[in-house]
């Protein structure tokens, strides 16, 4: 035999391929996966850049034994499963769904590895019905890295009411079955689903957890009246048959430190919420001149949301698992200075906000315009460029108010608290400061 004929056996076990594939992905992010691979059905039924999904939803159900969930968003077909959905990588030819966040790239398969040994997939579409059943301990004893249909209809006539995909993982791993079962777990996924589809959750989609329905998470800015938030509109690559659509809004909310940041959010997937780490620029003022502040809780209405939309999902400055930011893509590079700018004219306006709160307490004239004149707007509905806009001359609804501050010892504090009655340092001051002033408006 030449050496020509003889060749290295280079290929994989499966078992140490399953092992590689799943090692890496937070279970979260794998359910995440396959959420998205839902939205993707829905996007393709109701395509379009503001699709209503109104009458579809997703159904999550997971326990110490089972992963399942279920979607009444149109299925997909044999031809998707057979040459795409169950290859592991995504092959150049791949269909594509516009605007997609899932793909079929490489996580519908982590994830039912990740889960459990056993895995079933059910889709059926207006014309055809197929699943797929996989004992995995099975699967990696045969030489063969294929999938058999356990059931196949292609020429059937399907109601809407049939179509859709239903995805089933038993045997749990271990692991995965500890954290199933934790309900420590459960709410915090829940809560994960909630911020990171926030944005299909208020377009219509129901998406129900253990029988619970999910809501969007809250992410409004005020607007109306003499107060705008800023908003940018661009549009990069704009000469091909794939611009990115581009939308920067930043303004004020309600003072709430735990929902202040950045939120980045890829064609409706969110990847970055409330950040005020130094990926969205904050924290940068030690390195530049005109830089950005650490965050603290001055800072707790600045709300700054980045849309990036395209045709095209691999245009997105996204990670490979859609968690994340790529730091390094050509149009993230592009967009962040324009955070940074607006993130400083939001800054400029709070700043001049605490000293007024400083000097006014409650009745902050600015405060009282902004109750008065504007509402929280969903940051979805706020289209159209505008520059950051607020009442400047709003009018104090009371007299002017200053804060005294001292120190005194304790003991003495507390004895003055037993003569008049009262039961705080703040309220020793201010009841003998009244009595002070009525005995100088007495000998006035």
């Amino acid at each position: 035999m030449t050496n020509e004929a003889k060749h290295i056996n280079a290929m994989p076990t499966k078992a140490f391929f399953v092992d590689m594939l799943v090692r890496d992905i937070p279970t979260e992010r794998a359910i995440l996966d396959l959420v998205d691979n839902c939205i993707d059905g829905a996007k393709r039924l109701r395509p379009g850049n503001d699709p209503d999904f109104d009458g579809l939803w997703v159904k999550i159900h997971i326990d110490g034994d089972r992963f399942e969930i279920t979607d009444n968003c149109g299925g997909f077909d044999t031809d998707t499963a057979i040459n795409y959905a169950f290859r592991f990588g995504r092959p150049a030819d791949a269909k594509s769904t516009d605007y997609s966040i899932g793909q079929f790239g490489v996580g519908m398969k982590r994830a039912l590895f990740k889960f459990g040994r056993y895995f079933e997939v059910h889709s059926t579409t207006e014309a055809e019905k197929w699943s797929v059943e996989v004992d995995v301990s099975e699967w990696e004893d045969d030489g063969t890295w294929q999938f058999d249909f356990a059931e196949l209809i292609e020429d059937g006539d399907f109601p809407p009411e049939e179509r859709g995909t239903r995805i089933v993982v038993d045997k749990l791993r271990p692991e995965i079955a500890n954290r199933f079962s934790s309900d420590y777990f459960r709410r915090g996924l829940a809560e994960t689903i909630r911020a990171h589809q926030r944005q299909f959750l208020s377009a219509g989609l129901a998406i129900e957890f253990n029988g619970q329905h999910l809501t969007q998470t809250d992410l409004r800015v005020f607007s109306g009246g003499s107060y705008s938030p800023v908003v940018e509109e661009v549009t990069f690559d704009a000469a091909t048959d794939t611009p990115v659509l581009v939308r920067i809004i930043a303004g004020i909310a309600d003072s709430k430190p735990s929902n202040a940041g950045w939120y980045v959010v890829c064609n409706g997937r969110v990847i970055l919420s409330a950040d005020r780490s130094e990926a969205t620029g904050w924290n940068s003022v030690a390195d530049q001149k005109d830089g950005i502040p650490k965050f603290h809780n001055q800072y707790a209405r600045f709300r700054g949301i980045v849309f990036f939309d395209c045709s095209s999902s691999q245009k997105l400055p996204w990670n490979t698992t859609k968690t994340g930011l790529d730091e390094t893509s050509a149009i993230w590079q592009s967009v962040f200075p324009k955070m940074l700018d607006h993130t400083r004219t939001i800054i400029k306006f709070l700043n001049r906000l605490d000293e007024e709160v400083e000097e006014y307490g409650k009745n902050s004239p600015t405060l009282s315009a902004l109750a008065k004149e504007a509402s929280a707007l969903d940051v979805e509905k706020i289209r159209g460029s505008k520059s950051f806009a607020f009442n400047k001359n709003p009018k104090a609804p009371g007299p002017k108010m200053t804060k005294i501050q001292y120190s005194r010892e304790v003991d003495k504090i507390r004895v003055l608290m037993d003569a008049l009655g009262v039961g705080s340092a703040k309220a020793v001051g201010e009841t003998t400061f009244d009595m002070i002033l009525a005995e100088q408006g007495e000998e006035e």
